[in-house]
């Protein structure tokens, strides 16, 4: 899954299925320094965290119980390899090269 960053700034995640991947991409490079202000948090170079709610907003599946819990899992299992923040609801993701 990923969260693509259109041109025009608009968010969309993506791939919604796939529970064994998690990115970002631009489709064109530099927006995820603008466009993902009010979800995220720059981290290290190319990388971001992401309130994970608002990723799950942005699926269009939060009325899916079994799709929410399978993300939330897949969050659960990534924390020990530091790319999901359970406390604070957080998941950290690189930026793909546009």
């Amino acid at each position: 899954m990923y969260l693509l960053i259109a041109a025009n700034g608009k968010l969309s995640l993506e791939d919604s299925d796939n529970m064994r991947a998690f990115s970002i991409v631009e489709e064109e490079s530099g927006l995820a320094a603008t466009q993902l202000s009010a979800i995220a948090t720059p981290d290290e170079e190319q990388h971001h965290w992401l309130d994970a709610n608002a990723v799950v907003e942005l699926s269009g599946r939060k009325d899916d119980q079994q799709w929410v819990a399978k993300f939330w899992d897949m969050l659960a299992k990534v924390e020990a390899y530091g790319y999901s923040d359970m406390k604070t609801k957080r998941v950290k993701a690189h930026v793909d090269p546009a």
